[in-house]
């Protein structure tokens, strides 16, 4: 049986542990961030990965350095064949890249070179993409750069939203992972070079590019929201305060104000917004401090009336 260390931190590779502990390929090590402060209360939790090793008694290790020579040390007492990695939101040094004989590979949402860095399902969805995918590559120093070792495609659903492509593609690469690790326990992977030159970057999520712009086709605006739903959720201000905007869905119906004024209030359903070419049906909404509820209540509670400014 092969020997494996698993590095993450976040929800994407909750399913690729699961999975391989389900198949019998537990981790001998499971390796994450640092407990952090989260919510409103800023309680210090674990990470999604940790949670699970310590649920599923996994031997785990939460280093501040993964890099240090301790760190380093721990890893390789399990003496692993493979280093998995998959969103751990750290840099792998070089020793650790080659302390297993089969060196250490990375699971990434995108069809690489297209989409390197920290947001490629977010950038997808921003761009319009009808396709993206799953890539199994060899970490080396540059990010998201080394050769491939395997790579599979995956449809975006008309009006998908970050949360459900994000859970659809954490499956893919469990699959594509047990796959590849089913096939030869031993033998070093055939690789294959990116094309550097078709490489394209994706940032890190700030609340600044989450914010919307109604002086844009609605088209464009529905993708910011499509992109950011459910989390860290696509925004403008109302009133004397934030408001997330989590779902919507084109109509036909044409502009018939200034951009990000409310046009329509349709009962049972929600409100219209008048964006540069013509109006978005806004169906779910999230107002500062306040639960993700349908429109049409918030529009109820609020009293909304039409000509009212969404503010960018």
């Amino acid at each position: 049986m092969i020997r494996s260390v698993f590095i993450g931190s976040s929800a994407y590779g909750l399913p690729a542990l699961e999975l391989l502990c389900k198949n019998g390929m537990q981790p001998q090590l499971v390796v994450s961030q640092p407990d952090k402060p989260a919510g409103r209360n800023l309680t210090t939790l674990p990470t999604p990965i940790t949670a699970y090793a310590i649920r599923h008694e996994i031997p785990f290790f939460t280093p501040d350095s993964i890099n240090s020579e301790s760190s380093i040390s721990y890893i390789a007492a399990t003496t692993p064949d493979i280093l998995i990695t998959a969103s751990y939101g750290g840099i792998i040094g070089k020793e650790l890249r080659f302390l297993a004989p089969r060196k250490a590979i990375n699971l990434h949402p995108s069809l690489l070179p297209k989409y390197r860095g920290a947001s490629p399902i977010q950038s997808a969805l921003l761009k319009g993409e009808s396709t993206t995918g799953t890539t199994i590559y060899r970490l080396i120093a540059e990010l998201d750069a080394g050769p491939i070792i395997a790579q599979q495609s995956l449809e975006i659903l008309p009006n998908e939203n970050y949360s459900s492509l994000h859970d659809r593609l954490a499956a893919q690469a469990a699959t594509m992972l047990l796959n590849f690790l089913q096939k030869d326990t031993t033998a070093i992977p055939p690789e294959t070079p990116q094309e550097h030159c078709q490489a394209s970057w994706c940032p890190k999520i700030d609340t600044s590019l989450c914010m919307i712009s109604w002086n844009n086709p609605a088209e464009a605006v529905l993708q910011k929201i499509n992109a950011f739903s459910y989390h860290p959720g696509a925004w403008c201000y109302f009133r004397t305060g934030k408001l997330k905007l989590l779902k919507a869905q084109l109509t036909d119906l044409p502009s018939e104000g200034l951009c990000g004024t409310i046009a329509k209030i349709i009962k049972n359903t929600g409100f219209t917004v008048n964006c540069l070419d013509q109006q978005l049906l806004i169906s779910e909404v999230q107002a500062e401090g306040k639960k993700l509820m349908d429109a049409a209540a918030f529009a109820n509670g609020a009293r909304l009336c039409t000509g009212e400014k969404l503010w960018m």
